[in-house]
């Protein structure tokens, strides 16, 4: 996608975090914006971003597929045409494997795996009409690499990836592009509105401090995560990374594929109680 001018972007999860930093670059670089997320008043402070006929708001829960199916064509109807889906939304959750609820991985991946299926879906056969057209979807580091407590989330992650990776073979002799990106730790509210069950250093007593922990090392913020995602986009790269810690853990993942866990692991606990004597 060469530029964003008069572009038309839909946005999943816009109403905190990369999604609105997302929206508010995109409308920056002259797109028109489909934004939406699960609670609609997280999206009102995008309104100073434009008027109806520049952005659209819409209270979505992407694990439902008809109410993505029924926003897709929506979107078609208020601005014509759709020439971008970014598959954002998601959410968190901490907890041993052995001891995981059922319905708590599959509230999960409703959302972080199926939300991004919804996405494609609803909005695959428009974009396949334009002259050129993208499609993001939202890994994560942890879709390269995995760590203790996150099995749902890894799994969910992993299964964007490979679905991603699949989609973009599948549509290489059209003009819609494929980006993946894996985000590493980034400043935004998903571990604080994430559900904690475990914490990820196997310690029960750090539980409830499972957002501080994470919050504490993200490096990244939104507004940076959102303007290397819109690069990516216009040079239509097929993988985007964002920060120096995905960067640096995938060489890791990379260079020992069977036994990084032993690396990190330890790296992991030694960087969380020097985290817990701060907060």
């Amino acid at each position: 996608m060469k530029n964003f001018n008069n572009k038309v972007i839909a946005v999943t999860g816009a109403g905190s975090g990369i999604g609105r930093a997302l929206v508010i670059g995109l409308r920056a670089a002259g797109a028109r914006v489909a934004a939406s997320d699960i609670v609609e008043a997280n999206l009102q402070s995008l309104r100073e971003y434009g008027g109806e006929s520049e952005l659209l708001l819409s209270k979505l829960d992407v694990s439902d597929n008809a109410a993505m199916k029924a926003w897709a064509k929506a979107v078609k109807s208020h601005f014509g045409v759709v020439d971008g889906i970014i598959n954002n939304a998601g959410v968190a959750l901490s907890c041993h494997a052995a001891e995981q609820p059922r319905e708590q991985m599959e509230w999960l991946f409703g959302v972080n795996y199926w939300g991004v299926i919804n996405g494609v879906e609803a909005f695959l056969p428009e974009l396949l009409d334009r002259p050129e057209a993208c499609v993001v979807n939202i890994s994560s580091l942890f879709g390269l690499l995995s760590v203790p407590s996150q099995s749902s989330y890894n799994a969910a992650k992993f299964a964007v990836r490979g679905y991603s990776e699949s989609l973009r073979q599948d549509l290489r002799d059209t003009a819609v592009k494929v980006v993946t990106v894996h985000p590493g730790g980034i400043k935004t509210n998903i571990a604080n509105n994430g559900r904690h069950l475990n914490s990820i250093t196997g310690n029960a007593a750090d539980v409830a401090k499972t957002a501080d922990i994470f919050n504490s090392i993200a490096a990244t913020t939104p507004e940076k995560a959102a303007a290397v995602i819109i690069r990516g986009m216009c040079k239509s790269k097929v993988r985007v990374l964002i920060g120096s810690d995905a960067r640096l853990l995938d060489i890791i993942q990379r260079l020992f594929p069977a036994s990084y866990d032993r690396l990190l692991v330890p790296l992991m606990n030694v960087g969380t109680r020097l985290v817990l004597k701060r907060i």
